[in-house]
């Protein structure tokens, strides 16, 4: 259980990174997302396409990365790592 809060811990922080970061470009650059991407939703609102682009082109890269920080923090003979001890380092 505490490895798959590492994971689900992860991908909050993938996905909470990817919808700042696409919120940026689509005011920046709309066209990004209408033009760029294949047409999902049917709006041209840059706050809607920012939040379902970051949300679908990183909560991926999050669960990779929390199976690989997951396993690195509950194996070994290491103390383990729990999701709480794990916040403040995945934040910076």
């Amino acid at each position: 259980m505490a490895g798959l809060r590492i994971v689900l811990l992860c991908v909050v922080a993938a996905v909470g990174f990817g919808i700042v970061h696409d919120q940026i470009t689509a005011r920046v650059c709309v066209e990004y997302f209408t033009i760029g991407h294949p047409r999902i939703l049917a709006t041209d609102s840059p706050t809607e396409l920012g939040i379902f682009w970051g949300v679908i082109a990183t909560w991926w890269v999050g669960a990779i990365l929390g199976l690989g920080l997951a396993f690195a923090a509950r194996r070994g003979a290491a103390p383990k790592r729990n999701a709480a001890s794990l916040v403040r380092p995945s934040l910076s």
